[in-house]
């Protein structure tokens, strides 16, 4: 997920201000993809089509792509510098903040989801091969590449070679490759160095990757006859579409995903020109309408993807990747530079605290929510009372999430970080810890 600096950072790097209200989005990326996957694990039942639970559950992709795009924002503000001025100490730093901030939560999951996967429970009645997947997949989880590569392992892909909740980590594995790559490029978005050059970057490049994504799209039929041809009928999008290489390759894969991080770096390189320019009156006005006019907007675009009223346009070529990008950069965009009353549900105390767990609850709410359809879907109840199950479903999600990160999450981070820069020991002892982005 996206990367964060401590107030003890903040302390010794003026010039990069907490932004609060990029916490709170976080928080939101992460309810929009639990609630999505609650209606699917507990409400699936009673959805009919194109009605509420179906258009909740579409809330997915826009979690998904409010992650990228602020990803990008935050690794960019918080490590440009770093990475270009310290050389390879700095790089070395960047890289560890990053396995500090996402390993130890992520080991702990990987473990949990391994023992709670089917293909263990097989292990202990007398039916080990099914287990032998796990084995064979684990190096690839292990060095979080396994969305990097489409690979078939007993009939499965991989990012479905675990069990458990273990698919759910594609998106640590496509992060990952992002951070990588971004060594490549800052040196590029630094050369931005006024506000129209950086519009008219962020414009070409919104161009650019939507003809990229839309170009692929129409091309796949092509693409899966080639697929089915290497991989085999596990492939096909039209036989096993969840699992098909297509879909791997238009939405899981970093190799798509990467337009919207872009995008995010972009985006904060704008917002880096243009932080010490004093907000006026009428540009905090402008900026409250262009927070509004980017929420509606992801809404007119999330229907236009899926809407049986709207034929196949150039954004529903594009809803397994970037359609929502633009709108989400512009929110993030205004959250970050403008303040007023629009953006308080970003900022307010308990958003603030989901917004530090969100990690937490991005890894932790498909186990918890797996373990509640099997108890409680059977029944057969009606869809209130499916209802307040989800919400109390979610409640346990939260609490645990929070407590996971309390006790476990931060305090391994900050030993992990301790480790490589000892100064943060001593500076935490005076500035207590509260992350910008996780």
């Amino acid at each position: 997920m996206p990367g964060e600096l401590t107030t003890a950072d903040h302390a010794r790097h003026p010039d990069r201000p907490d932004i609060p209200a990029l916490t709170g989005l976080r928080f939101y990326a992460a309810f929009f993809v639990l609630i999505a996957h609650g209606c699917a694990a507990l409400l699936a039942d009673h959805e009919t089509a194109y009605g509420a639970i179906y258009w909740i559950r579409q809330g997915s992709g826009f979690g998904m792509t409010l992650f990228f795009v602020l990803s990008g924002f935050v690794i960019h503000y918080n490590y440009a510098n770093l990475v270009t001025a310290m050389g390879v100490k700095g790089v070395g730093a960047y890289l560890w903040a990053r396995f500090a901030r996402l390993y130890p939560l992520f080991l702990l999951m990987i473990l949990i989801y391994v023992l709670v996967s089917s293909r263990h429970i097989d292990y202990w009645t007398g039916h080990s091969e099914r287990l032998n997947s796990t084995f064979r997949a684990l190096p690839y989880f292990l060095f979080s590449v396994q969305s990097w590569f489409y690979v078939v392992t007993d009939g499965n892909p991989l990012l479905d070679a675990i069990g458990g909740a273990s698919p759910i980590t594609w998106s640590i594995s496509t992060e990952w490759f992002f951070y990588f790559l971004y060594l490549a490029f800052v040196w590029l978005v630094l050369k931005l160095r006024t506000p129209p050059v950086a519009i008219l970057v962020i414009s070409l490049w919104c161009v650019v990757w939507t003809a990229i994504a839309a170009g692929l799209y129409n091309r796949t039929d092509q693409i899966n006859a080639w697929a089915v041809a290497h991989f085999g009928p596990v492939a096909d999008v039209g036989e096993r579409p969840q699992d098909s290489f297509v879909r791997w390759l238009l939405y899981f894969s970093p190799y798509l995903r990467l337009g919207e991080f872009v995008l995010g770096v972009l985006v904060a390189q704008l917002y880096a020109q243009l932080r010490r320019v004093a907000v006026r009156t009428l540009e905090k006005s402008v900026g409250a309408a262009g927070f509004a006019a980017a929420a509606a907007s992801a809404f007119a675009v999330t229907y236009v993807e899926y809407s049986p009223n709207v034929g196949t346009t150039i954004l529903r070529e594009m809803n397994m990747n970037f359609a929502l990008a633009p709108s989400v950069a512009l929110l993030i965009f205004c959250a970050a530079r403008y303040r007023g009353v629009i953006f308080r549900p970003l900022t307010c105390r308990p958003i603030m605290v989901l917004g530090e767990a969100s990690y937490s609850i991005y890894l932790v709410h498909l186990v918890i929510l797996t373990a509640a359809a099997r108890m409680l879907v059977p029944a057969g109840h009606g869809v209130l009372y499916d209802v307040v199950e989800l919400l109390l479903t979610t409640v346990v999600i939260v609490l645990v999430s929070i407590a996971l990160y309390a006790f476990y999450e931060a305090p391994a981070r900050k030993l992990l970080r301790g480790l490589w820069d000892p100064r943060q020991k001593r500076e935490r002892s005076v500035a207590p810890s509260l992350p910008l982005m996780s």
